[in-house]
């Protein structure tokens, strides 16, 4: 390999030299995430695969800045710059435009899918990882499994990389080519300080600020400096580029183990820090016998590892990584994830489109004669060019996807002119002017939005909405108990309360306060799930929680606030969002039908139900309950009647829905106003 220092006097090549023991590096690395992410079971670590490529493309990146021979410091830049372009715009560009019009047809305008497209759009300019932590709840959290494009935030990682990271190489290269040995290491000891706190504050975030440690470069930056290290150090000492037998098995055994423990191991509670270190570690091992393996693949490892189907997947790692992700999530969202002749679908799909993305998309504009003679210039010039029509296409895409929702939605899910009919009977009646009417809560206090909107009309009173999405309040069921820390404290929300109402306003909290009976992807065992509610530590739990929720609703009424408790509504195993379509029906969340057993949901909120009612009794507050009107039947609840849907997921309330609660609701603000 070539030495460091030659690049000074040597003619370097035009192309950097191939490594075929890197492509079986990146095999390895992509069928992981591919695995995990087909079944988290099956590979419980295999979100460390993308960290393995991490620490690749730190080394490939090194690799071809100190290969590539540039005349001066603006072709050094444009160069580099040109070849990362052809080297990941056509397939990302082709990734988004096709799947975005997909996800238009496929992919229903619901909670699961809000920001997929938004994340579209940042990705087209290396910035989705920035997006998502703005608007995510983390990439380990249930609903990312369906937005299609949240695979982009690693490629966001390595192209905010890729602004910072040539500058420092820049300054190597012609350090060396002038014999300015002090500038050269100042450049090399600063991109060592920068990884050692890079490092550190991996750590810190991990503790602090886990999603922003996830996403972001600041706490990744190391992952690819190590590799771009190892090439330095690799290429500038034959003590560490040319190693002898023993060493190479030292190398591949110490590697292999690391790896494979990161994939068995790794968890989510400390990642990045500390599971992304094994993996980068045994990645830059095996990379430093990739020279070795591929020259001279003496042992069966070594002839496996370079097997020309392992090497084929590694050559397609890039589309692989692209167009897995996007395939399960539209399996998610149609025929389903869950079954083994569905896995089988998922990879044979997987493999064939990136075959064909690798082939027909990939290799004619990377290696493709036209594009080679074109000057740098053309080059980026063609590929802003190309970032705005892929930001077009998504954009209508978007549109499209917006059209779509809004014909399914009337009237299955917004049936406007029943509801029309039905205000039209109710008198509008000023009894609740000058007053407010307040929802707090979380997603379940947004549910009662239309209900909210009406009522203010009907009664001259002014709606408002205190809701933190995620963020329960006076939650009164022991499984809510742990708080996600984003979210605001309790005292907080109260003050806030205090602060948007007035003597004599109606506040309604609600929250989410029983079990989920369904997955995302399948239904829970309800004889489990009843007995786990009812333990003698679950009912201690709630008891705790009520005596911390009494002096919080007390201070509210001491306030001369008119406190409602919304008691929880029926919640179902089949969405009506995911589970309406026809490319839909198979899928196994929607098997159950929109229906479940009425006694079976009564046993499921009875030990909450026996919170709210001590609860309203403590402190006065006035109790609410939705169930009756919701759940009409006696043996059956129904979400969806003749094709009208009460509820637009597993447990949110449509418009439709909260029709039927708004006579009820404004019975009781009558009362509580006109007393």
């Amino acid at each position: 390999m070539r030495q460091v220092s030659d690049l000074s006097t040597t003619e370097a090549k035009t192309e950097s030299k191939y490594v075929l023991g890197i492509d079986s590096l990146r095999a390895l690395a992509v069928w992981s995430v591919i695995l995990y992410h087909l079944n988290n079971n099956f590979l419980p670590g295999g979100f460390v695969g993308v960290d393995i490529f991490f620490a690749i493309s730190g080394y490939v990146i090194t690799k071809s800045l100190l290969e590539h021979r540039s005349k001066g410091v603006f072709s050094f830049f444009t160069g580099f710059y040109r070849r990362r372009f052809v080297r990941i715009a056509p397939a990302l560009f082709f990734y988004l435009i096709v799947t975005g019009l997909l996800a238009s047809y496929f992919i229903p305008k619901a909670s699961l899918s809000g920001g997929m497209f938004p994340t579209a759009l940042w990705a087209i300019f290396g910035a989705s990882n920035i997006q998502l932590v703005l608007t995510s709840d983390g990439y380990f959290a249930e609903r990312m499994d369906f937005n299609p494009f949240i695979q982009t935030w690693s490629l966001g990682v390595e192209e905010q990389f890729y602004l910072f990271y040539p500058i420092l190489i820049a300054i190597l290269v012609f350090s060396l080519r002038s014999s300015r040995t002090l500038i050269k290491n100042i450049a090399i000891t600063l991109l060592v300080v920068i990884t050692i706190a890079s490092l550190v504050l991996c750590f810190r975030q991990t503790q602090n600020d886990a999603l922003s440690a996830f996403y972001l470069l600041p706490a990744r930056f190391w992952e690819l400096a190590l590799g771009g290290l190892l090439f330095l150090l690799v290429s500038k000492s034959d003590r560490f580029g040319k190693l002898g037998p023993t060493w190479k098995r030292v190398n591949l055994i110490f590697g292999s183990v690391a790896i494979l423990v990161s994939l068995v191991f790794a968890n989510t509670n400390e990642f990045p820090y500390f599971w992304a270190i094994p993996p980068v570690i045994g990645a830059l091992l095996l990379l430093n016998t990739a020279n070795d393996m591929a020259a001279k693949p003496e042992s069966l490892f070594g002839r496996l590892a370079t097997a020309r189907p392992i090497v084929y997947l590694g050559k397609i790692s890039y589309s692989l990584y692209l167009w897995h992700w996007g395939i399960f999530v539209l399996m998610r969202w149609t025929i389903g994830l869950s079954y083994w002749w569905h896995y089988l679908i998922a990879i044979t799909l997987t493999v064939a489109v990136s075959a064909f993305s690798y082939k027909f998309i990939e290799t004619p504009i990377r290696t493709g004669k036209f594009v080679r003679r074109q000057v740098d210039w053309r080059i980026i010039i063609a590929g802003a060019l190309a970032a705005m029509l892929v930001f077009f296409s998504v954009n209508f895409s978007r549109a499209e996807y917006m059209r779509r929702a809004a014909a399914i939605s009337d009237p299955a899910f917004t049936d406007r002119k029943a509801t029309i009919a039905l205000l039209k009977q109710i008198p509008t009646e000023n009894f609740g002017a000058g007053q407010s009417l307040i929802f707090v809560g979380d997603s379940h206090a947004g549910h009662y939005k239309y209900m909210g909107h009406w009522i203010a009309d009907k009664t001259g009173a002014e709606f408002k909405s205190i809701i933190h999405y995620g963020c329960s309040y006076v939650n009164l069921q022991s499984f809510t108990h742990l708080r996600l820390t984003r979210c605001p404290s309790e005292q907080k929300i109260t003050d806030e309360i205090l602060q948007k109402s007035k003597p004599g306003d109606i506040v309604v909290l609600s929250s989410f306060s029983i079990p989920r009976i369904a997955t995302l992807d399948s239904a829970a065992n309800k004889t489990e799930l009843l007995k786990s509610i009812t333990t003698k530590e679950q009912w201690q739990s709630r008891n705790e929680i009520l005596n911390r929720s009494i002096p919080i609703v007390q201070s509210l009424e001491d306030a001369g606030l008119h406190v409602v408790l919304a008691a929880p509504t029926p919640v179902y195993v089949s969405p009506p969002d995911r589970c309406n379509r026809w490319f839909n029906k198979m899928n196994p969340i929607c098997h159950q039908g929109f229906k479940e057993d009425k006694a079976f949901e009564e046993a499921l909120r009875a030990p909450v139900m026996k919170s709210y009612t001590a609860l309203a009794k403590a402190t006065g507050a006035t109790l609410w309950d939705p169930f009756p009107l919701l759940c009409p039947k006696q043996t059956i609840c129904y979400s969806e009647a003749k094709g009208r849907y009460l509820y637009v997921d597993q447990h949110h309330l449509s418009s439709n829905g909260n029709l039927l609660l708004v006579q009820s609701f404004i019975d009781l603000t009558r009362g509580l106003w006109k007393n």
